[in-house]
């Protein structure tokens, strides 16, 4: 059994959904996904059923701010985009950074960026984030 640590991962971003670049200065990330159930039970069942229905996801991108690291910007400022069209497009990494590969991608929108500053600390900033359409799992 391999074992993965969190410090492997990475996040590559796109804000207009060209190519994605790895988003240098990334400390953690998390991704939520949830599927909605519809009951298909009917009158006279002794057991509810239910079948899979819409999917989701949100979560969130952890960064230790750097002015200069590439990709960073284009990030941090992607929440200013008013009328968002969600083609800003992901794509998580649990390892290394080849595209499709032990990854998870989509389009999304990013929804907060909260940045906060303490004497004695790094600066972090932590992005929060909704997926728009399809949800791309190539974990291996």
């Amino acid at each position: 059994m391999a074992t993965i640590r969190g410090e492997q991962g990475s996040v590559q971003f796109d804000a207009a959904g060209a190519t994605n670049a790895t988003i240098v200065g990334t400390r953690s990330w998390s991704l939520t996904t949830t599927k909605e159930t519809l009951d298909t039970s009917v009158h006279g069942d002794t057991f509810r059923s239910f079948v899979g229905s819409m999917i989701s996801g949100s979560g969130t991108v952890e960064l230790v701010y750097d002015p200069d690291a590439t990709g960073q910007a284009g990030f941090l400022e992607d929440v200013l985009t008013t009328a968002d069209p969600a083609d800003a497009t992901f794509e998580l990494f649990t390892t290394g950074s080849v595209s499709g590969t032990d990854s998870i991608s989509f389009a999304g929108i990013i929804t907060d960026m909260e940045i906060s500053s303490n004497v004695g600390d790094l600066v972090v900033v932590s992005c929060n984030f909704i997926t728009s359409g399809t949800i791309t799992g190539n974990l291996e």
